[in-house]
């Protein structure tokens, strides 16, 4: 576990890590309270406590800021566990993702998405910093169950991962179909095809 956590969270350098936390608190709170619109590097950096030159020497841009904003969230409200069964770690994952999405996740979620569509530092920010990063891990896990016997699915299991998380995500911005706990397990079970050893899980 302590591996995945690191896979997670690659240490910054240039930036004692109080400083950091004290920004992306700043930065989760702003979109939080006032809305993401409000949530401007300006208002970002009095919030902290720290100078906009200071911020800017850390993140280019609102965008890559909102990023690490979003997988700082990510980490508390829907960690990958790599330390239990892969069938009972995606199943966790999911049902905490789906359940973070209705809240400030799911606010900083629809935020760094349309920074990403016209900011090229936040849509690369958002690749490296949060789908690179939690997709591989995932992807591990899925790798692992199949192995075992956990689940029982044609192809890949990165194709299986994209056809998971990414029907999690087209629900979740275009509130289409069913984004419930149950819904969000019963595709894992659809798209991951638990093997015999997990047919009775819920």
């Amino acid at each position: 576990m302590a591996k995945a956590a690191r896979a997670e969270a690659p240490k910054r350098r240039g930036r004692p890590p109080t400083d950091e936390q004290a920004v992306l608190d700043a930065a989760i709170d702003l979109v939080k309270n006032e809305g993401a619109a409000l949530a401007t590097m300006d208002a970002i950096a009095r919030r902290a406590g720290i100078t906009k030159i200071t911020l800017y020497r850390r993140w280019p841009s609102k965008g890559t800021l909102l990023a690490d904003a979003l997988l700082h969230e990510l980490r508390k409200t829907a960690p990958l566990d790599t330390s239990v069964p892969p069938y009972d770690a995606i199943v966790g994952h999911v049902i905490a993702f789906t359940r973070g999405l209705s809240g400030t996740l799911g606010v900083l979620f629809e935020r760094v998405i349309a920074e990403s569509l016209t900011d090229a530092d936040a849509r690369v920010a958002f690749r490296d910093r949060y789908l690179a990063l939690r997709r591989q891990t995932a992807i591990q896990i899925i790798r692992r169950g199949l192995a075992d016997g956990s689940f029982d699915f044609p192809g890949t299991a990165e194709e299986r991962h994209d056809e998971l998380y990414g029907a999690l995500f087209y629900r979740f911005l275009f509130k289409v179909g069913s984004l419930s706990e149950a819904a969000a397990v019963k595709l894992v079970r659809n798209v991951l095809k638990p093997g015999p050893t997990r047919q009775g899980a819920s």
